[in-house]
């Protein structure tokens, strides 16, 4: 189901646009578990110039990786992350589906965690919102995405955009433009997410699948969740990648230089509403604020502006020593 997810809606979003899916024999499963298999799946793909985008939909929580062996995966990943940048490769990950929250084999953790990979700074990490538009399809407006108060009244599955303050890696520079009330919360730590996008089941998507073998049982389903931004993420910086005519790379520093414009700047919808706490296990969670915040880093994209924008910042980059 998530493979049929990421595929569709990243060539939704870029239709002509060549999509390799790779695939494990082993499970993540909140740990090192599935991990450096999924690691060589990605090495395989820069190793053989696969592509120039890496949509990740999938996360565990970093203090799963608190161990000995979770440290070396954090290595590995960042060594790639590393190589990545270098070879002008964008990296995108979903900031997961529990708030502030973080998941363990068997349930929460009791204070915020944050999600591995989108904690990386080497990744741009993709939150949640819940968008509303008119009955033509316009855009009206976007909040938080938490489905925490209507789980409480027992409708739904608990669910909210993810986003917090990692404990693993410190504050990247390209994060040190943020307000300084911002950067008291980040205390010299990564912040996530770095950017969002529509992730609530209630205003979520339709994919289809076909692979059951019961033919009733295929069709569309519904779907949410911030696994389902990353490949739209994707599929935007396709279309930026083919309208610079280039890839554009590792985005953070240049999201971050253009977000820092200030509200006016026209290039993201800033989301205002709403919090990402999970309210299940006590674990406060962070407030939507005029620009950037924890809970849906810039807001969603302009995607017209956006894409017109990162490419010239990519042409300037071209030119660069």
């Amino acid at each position: 189901m998530e493979a049929t997810l990421d595929v569709e809606w990243a060539h939704a979003m870029a239709p002509g646009a060549n999509i390799v899916l790779l695939t494990s024999p082993v499970p993540e499963t909140q740990g090192v578990q599935g991990m450096p298999e999924f690691l060589s799946l990605e090495k395989y793909a820069l190793d053989h110039s696969l592509g120039k985008i890496i949509s990740q939909s999938w996360a565990t929580a970093e203090n799963t990786l608190f161990t000995p062996a979770g440290q070396k995966v954090f290595k590995d990943f960042e060594e790639f992350y590393e190589r990545a940048k270098r070879e002008n490769v964008t990296v995108l990950a979903a900031a997961g589906d529990y708030g502030s929250a973080g998941q363990t084999a068997t349930g929460f953790f009791p204070f915020p965690t944050v999600s591995f990979p989108a904690s990386s700074p080497l990744a741009t990490a993709v939150g949640g919102t819940s968008l509303y538009a008119d009955l033509a399809g316009k855009y009206e407006y976007e909040i938080v995405w938490n489905n925490a108060a209507i789980t409480l009244h027992g409708c739904g599955e608990a669910d909210a955009g993810g986003g917090g303050v990692s404990q693993q890696f410190s504050e990247p520079a390209y994060q040190t433009v943020l307000p300084a009330s911002v950067q008291k919360t980040l205390n010299h730590h990564r912040g996530i997410p770095d950017v969002a996008y529509n992730a609530d089941p209630f205003t979520g998507i339709l994919f289809y699948v076909g692979f059951f073998p019961d033919p009733n049982s295929n069709g569309y389903y519904h779907a949410g969740g911030t696994s389902e931004g990353s490949p739209q993420w994707a599929g935007i910086i396709a279309d930026a990648n083919q309208f610079a005519g280039h890839p554009l790379g590792f985005l953070n520093p240049k999201l971050y230089s253009i977000g820092s414009r200030g509200d006016n700047s026209g290039f993201f919808h800033d989301i205002k509403f709403g919090s990402n706490a999970f309210p299940f296990n006590g674990v406060p969670g962070y407030l939507a604020t005029p620009g950037w915040d924890l809970a849906t880093g810039w807001g969603t994209p302009n995607v017209e502006k956006l894409i017109r924008e990162l490419a010239e910042q990519g042409d300037d980059d071209q030119g660069g020593d």
